[in-house]
């Protein structure tokens, strides 16, 4: 998998210091100062990554294009970079739901240890879609109201099958995703991990 990384920062600099380290390590990046240039950026280069500076200097944040880029490529995860944690930009930022968080002055081993936790998570979260690929129609139905907590009885009636059916189709859920054939296992799993 080609891991593609946009950063947003309008100190140009800081970026070409950041495009240097990312690609040594094997990252593909493209830099953009400002948040029209980046929007564009998202929508052909569509990166899987956007370390973005909160505080771009012109008008608009790394807040207002993080909120852009995830409606345009909801996937994507955001680290943000800041040289202050302000607590209402923080609150702010948190709304976006970031991966990470890099307070200036930053070194290169931050970065590269937040970008490649990043991009575990990512890969973590393919692999999760794989799994979930695998079901059938019927079993992600029960998965989805697994995760919103509804027992087999309730499932059966929502659905209008057998609670017998309900339980076979949990079973097979649980060989697909791996998970140990315990009550808990695939309640714990669908909450932590569906939907998300």
């Amino acid at each position: 998998m080609e891991k593609r990384i946009l950063l947003l920062e309008d100190e140009i600099i800081v970026a070409l210091d950041l495009q240097e380290i990312l690609e040594a390590a094997g990252y593909y990046t493209v830099v953009k100062h400002n948040h029209a240039d980046a929007i564009d950026a998202i929508k052909k280069f569509k990166p899987h990554l956007a370390i973005c500076d909160i505080n771009l200097g012109n008008g608009q944040t790394g807040i207002d294009f993080a909120i852009e880029a995830k409606l345009l490529l909801p996937k994507i995860e955001i680290i943000y970079v800041t040289a202050f944690s302000d607590q209402k930009m923080v609150e702010s930022a948190d709304l976006t739901n970031p991966f990470n968080y890099i307070v200036k002055p930053w070194n290169e081993e931050q970065i590269k240890v937040s970008v490649n936790m990043a991009f575990k998570f990512l890969m973590d979260k393919i692999n999760k879609e794989g799994l979930i690929n695998t079901l059938s129609i019927s079993e992600y139905k029960i998965l989805d109201l697994i995760a919103k907590q509804k027992k087999s009885k309730e499932i059966a009636d929502i659905l209008f099958i057998a609670e017998k059916t309900v339980r076979n189709h949990r079973y097979n859920i649980i060989k697909k995703l791996n998970l140990p054939n315990d009550n808990n296992s695939l309640l714990k799993w669908a909450i932590t991990h569906f939907n998300k």
